[in-house]
């Protein structure tokens, strides 16, 4: 095709093919009430989907290249299992460092990731054929939101066992990316009818990630409502000497027997700041939610520096000891990843 022909194709062509995809993640980001996912970490995430696209477009002409692979050969079972293991990449990164912590905001990094892939997909597949409004709709409603629907179901699977597991599950992972590619490699299957691959996408991809959507809200406001509470009870506990007689009190006092005497204080100020820090971070979610934006808190910086002093003092035996304490859970981990991001 003529490059004027082609740059007029891609300037009819192109935004019918990327609209839904970009119209369903603005839609998750505004369902995102407690704004769990910053917008320029979307952006971001948008835009290692255009690097994973590149990349997988690389490693493709390599194996073609290489293999004497026919590009439908290819795409039939080793594209999607490249793809996919790409995207989950990203997607496993922001779930092992706490980054993603819940069913949305693994949902909206993950669909974005896919919409990021897809502009580079159907850009480069539009500017090189003659195709045409039918296509481009089938490449929007079908392909685009199936690249999207993978990496965020991979990521809500994932995190969704992790929850039910225990933090660390690599069976979540496991399962997220195995459903991530037998959907992809199901839809390549039919293209033969791609109508009918194109609905069906549009349909049961959107409808399975706004119901996990919704079901990770009514989790977070479950988590907040008895973390809130228990946090609160445990800091005025600490905060008013009360803990002697608890179960967390006598836990920390037979330390005594392993720890001196200011490695052991050093705990319970470690715990105190990290219950403070651990309020601090559901209250900034419960105003969000009620559409206010919490101001920073100047101090924040300084409580983070004190919580890594205190974490350095009572070495890594004894953060493993204060674990049953510190609930290192997932959520726990994701509200001080928050936190940092908020104290700069």
């Amino acid at each position: 095709m003529p490059s004027s022909l082609a740059a007029q194709n891609v300037a009819q062509h192109v935004p019918l093919s990327l609209l839904p995809v970009v119209v369903f993640l603005l839609g998750l980001c505004l369902l995102d009430s407690y704004r769990l996912v910053r917008p320029s970490a979307v952006v971001v995430s948008v835009g290692l989907g255009v690097a994973i696209a590149l990349a997988a477009l690389a490693i493709l002409r390599i194996v073609v290249a290489a293999g004497g692979w026919s590009q439908y050969r290819y795409s039939s079972l080793a594209g999607p299992a490249v793809e996919e293991t790409l995207k989950f990449g990203y997607m496993a990164a922001l779930i092992a460092s706490k980054r993603a912590g819940f069913m949305i905001d693994a949902a909206i990094h993950g669909f974005a990731v896919g919409a990021g892939f897809a502009i580079v997909e159907n850009v480069l597949f539009l500017s090189s054929a003659d195709s045409s409004l039918a296509v481009s709709a089938l490449r929007g409603f079908g392909t685009a939101i199936m690249h999207g629907g993978t990496a965020a179901l991979a990521g809500i699977v994932a995190v969704r066992f992790a929850e039910a597991r225990g933090a660390g599950s690599g069976a979540g992972l496991m399962i997220g990316f195995a459903t991530a590619l037998g959907i992809h490699v199901l839809y390549n299957q039919a293209v033969a009818f791609p109508a009918a691959a194109a609905a069906g996408a549009m349909i049961v991809l959107p409808v399975t990630i706004v119901f996990f959507f919704r079901e990770g809200q009514a989790a977070i406001r479950r988590w907040l409502g008895v973390g809130f509470d228990t946090d609160a009870e445990l800091l005025e506990m600490v905060s008013g000497g009360q803990i002697g007689g608890s179960k967390i009190g006598a836990y920390l006092c037979s330390m005594r027997e392993h720890y001196p005497p200011a490695i052991v204080a050093d705990m319970f100020c470690l715990l105190r700041l990290r219950i403070e820090l651990s309020i601090r971070a559901k209250g900034i979610l419960l105003m969000r939610q009620a559409g206010f934006e919490p101001p920073r808190d100047p101090e924040m910086s300084e409580k983070f520096d004190e919580m890594r002093h205190l974490e350095r003092s009572v070495g890594t035996a004894g953060m493993l000891a204060m674990q049953p304490l510190l609930r290192w859970r997932d959520k726990d981990l994701w509200e001080i990843n928050m936190l940092a991001r908020r104290r700069t």
